[in-house]
């Protein structure tokens, strides 16, 4: 049994050669991934050479993102064009997962640079401000969809904006249309994350450029509707008109604020002579 065995691996052996524990050459001839050679009476498993190069390719394609499964079914079917293959699909997932990543250091960037922001002092007064052209990617809302379909509103854009891989900065804007908020009625037309570069796609939605109502609003949404009437009445002593959408940027929600009553929504409203 000595001169069989010197030329074999037992399990320890071949952890240590190849930088695996004992557990996962274990696992893997459970599985059916890697059987041993041969077990003797007494249950020691032994590997071959062969079995230490099957290991290295299951550590190659473990690392390149492969499943077990799909490793088993690669060995199961070894042939040079698979591998390719099987490579060219891992190099197609480890792009889309550096898409992903540099997507999430970009949300996470403004993010922080958002809640800095604000902490700086309330704008407690309106002002006219000229405001550069803004893109947005949205996601329509219906009046009458309550907050559950808000939630559900909110959820489906932030899936579709993680599919498609859209840049896009942190905070939520909610967007009114110039009819509904001349009209008293609040509930907003579309939710939006704003995006660096207009996008083709169905969803994008431009903040043209121009003359801006702007006012920050501290408390709940439910409370936004005296904010609103305090920007209309500036906005007639002005002499001007509203010409264009609302915008609310929220600068504190949810998101970092438990108590509603210290939400902060910066909210601009494009106005004319």
């Amino acid at each position: 049994m000595s001169s069989i065995s010197t030329g074999y691996f037992t399990t320890s052996e071949l952890a240590k050669t190849c930088g695996v524990t004992k557990h996962t050459l274990f696992h893997y001839d459970h599985i059916g991934l890697l059987k041993p050679e041969f077990v003797n009476s007494k249950g020691y498993r032994y590997y071959s050479l062969q079995q230490c190069l099957v290991l290295d390719i299951i550590n190659v394609l473990k690392k390149a993102g492969s499943s077990l499964e799909e490793i088993k079914e690669f060995i199961q079917k070894q042939n040079t064009p698979l591998f390719v293959n099987i490579l060219k699909e891992k190099q197609t997932d480890l792009e889309k997962e550096q898409l992903r990543i540099t997507r999430m250091q970009s949300i996470l960037k403004s993010a922080v640079k958002m809640t800095e922001e604000a902490t700086e002092e309330l704008r407690n007064t309106p002002t006219i401000e000229i405001c550069e052209e803004e893109f947005f990617i949205v996601t329509p809302l219906k009046l009458g969809d309550g907050d559950k379909e808000f939630a559900r509103k909110l959820s489906e854009h932030r899936d579709y904006c993680e599919e498609h891989y859209i840049d896009h900065e942190f905070p939520i804007w909610t967007i009114l249309s110039k009819d509904r908020f001349e009209s008293g009625d609040y509930y907003p037309d579309y939710m939006a994350n704003k995006v660096n570069t207009p996008i083709p796609v169905e969803k994008m939605l431009i903040k043209p450029e121009g003359f801006y109502a702007v006012m920050d609003h501290k408390g709940s949404y439910e409370s936004m509707p005296k904010t609103y009437s305090i920007i209309k009445k500036f906005i007639e002593s002005k002499g001007m008109n509203v010409s264009g959408n609302v915008y609310g940027l929220e600068l504190l929600s949810y998101l970092t604020e438990k108590n509603p009553d210290n939400y902060k929504i910066r909210i601009f409203v494009g106005v004319s002579n």
